[in-house]
């Protein structure tokens, strides 16, 4: 039994790691002035939010029966970036909150990691993987956009 309260503890603290991802990459998107990070933080901020969302379903199923819940994966395609983007550079608050961005999902894709090592369930393990992989792609549009934004 202390396995599994081990299990829902981790799970608890990725509902609450999502939910602080979810309100930076939120704050971050109606702060910036530049176009293409609202429409890089917007997304971010979708994709989080459908992670602690279906987090919260696995949370109560694993709580109540010790089932796990699949998740596919989120369907959130980043838009493609608009012409008026190439006119409007970021500033340094917004160099910074990619930066903080790139500490959030590292300390995700560890945490992710260490739930998959944890994992007994063979569903369990497939739903953290994906979890874990799209914070990984978070990661490479956050990289990106940041060595995009210094070369500037």
């Amino acid at each position: 039994m202390s396995e599994n309260k081990e299990l829902l503890d981790a799970v608890m603290r990725a509902i609450e790691l999502e939910k602080e991802t979810f309100d930076f990459y939120t704050k971050a998107e109606h702060t910036t002035f530049n176009t293409a990070g609202k429409r890089i933080f917007k997304w971010l901020a979708k994709t989080e939010e459908a992670h602690y969302l279906k987090l919260s379903d696995l949370y109560n199923s694993l709580h109540e029966s010790g089932r796990w819940v699949f998740y596919g994966g989120s369907d959130f395609a980043l838009a493609p970036a608009g012409a008026d983007e190439q006119k409007v550079s970021f500033d340094t608050d917004d160099i910074v909150a990619l930066e903080i961005a790139q500490g959030i999902e590292k300390r995700g894709i560890e945490h992710y990691e260490a739930l998959i090592a944890r994992a007994g369930d063979p569903e369990g393990k497939a739903m953290l993987e994906t979890l874990r992989n799209e914070e990984i792609e978070h990661l490479r549009v956050i990289t990106e956009k940041l060595a995009e934004v210094k070369k500037s």
